[in-house]
């Protein structure tokens, strides 16, 4: 489950990175820039439908954020989110310390897939994104960078992810699954210290708060799946919640 969740912590690495362009008015390249480092991180094709920013007050949104199904497996995508919102304070933009007031993931839709190997789809990205980190030469979330490493450090106010639903499949349902809901989460003062918290260290604080509220739903709907009389996915859909 938590390699799963690495994916909602993508998104906000994604709103982050957005957060900086949004009050150094560069929203031209903003949609373009978004794309192509999200697929570079992923090593799958991030499309993003539009980009709103606003250099004036500090907001902006992300619409239509899609994120590819890596080749091997039947899932039509492994995540799509309808609007990530973000509000960030355009004093503090210029600063090594940027204060981002607000990062809202509204309804995101997220793939588990598992292929015939026992690979799932969120392995395969996984991996990618080690690869990534590995070539930029960025620490591993959740490992501090050291005092003198580089680069913009933040502290989040307020982030939510509301509506967020799952889908458990396996190569032999083709696609189909069992969906659900996931509760609401809310986080504040994410790096509310005298440093801060890199992009990727605040997506694993998030990252490990979403494994207490959904490990029981997760088990519920498995239980569900079983009362539906597809026993023989079972399974491999409890391999995906690991």
């Amino acid at each position: 489950m938590k390699k799963a969740l690495i994916i909602l912590g993508v998104l906000l690495v994604l709103a982050a990175g957005a957060a900086y362009l949004v009050v150094n008015k560069l929203d031209v390249i903003a949609h373009y820039a978004i794309e192509k480092y999200g697929s570079e991180m992923l090593g799958v094709e991030v499309k993003v439908k539009d980009v709103e920013l606003s250099a004036t007050d500090g907001k902006g949104a992300l619409k239509g954020v899609e994120i590819a199904t890596p080749k091997g497996f039947s899932a039509p995508r492994t995540a799509r989110v309808g609007q990530i919102r973000l509000a960030v304070e355009p004093a503090t933009i210029r600063d090594d310390l940027i204060v981002i007031r607000e990062i809202a993931v509204e309804a995101p839709e997220i793939w588990y897939d598992r292929a015939g190997s026992g690979a799932t789809n969120l392995d395969a990205i996984q991996k990618n994104i080690e690869g990534y980190l590995q070539r930029s030469g960025t620490p591993a979330e959740g490992k501090a960078a050291g005092p003198q490493a580089p680069g913009r450090r933040y502290v989040i106010e307020k982030v939510s992810i509301r509506g967020a639903r799952v889908t458990m499949t396996t190569s032999g349902l083709k696609g189909q699954g069992i969906g659900f809901t996931l509760p609401d989460i809310e986080l504040r003062n994410i790096g509310r210290k005298p440093d801060g918290v890199t992009a990727a260290q605040a997506a694993n604080v998030v990252t490990n708060a979403l494994i207490s509220k959904i490990a029981q739903k997760v088990l519920t709907n498995i239980d569900l799946l079983r009362r539906g009389g597809k026993d023989a996915a079972i399974d491999a859909l409890k391999n995906l919640v690991r």
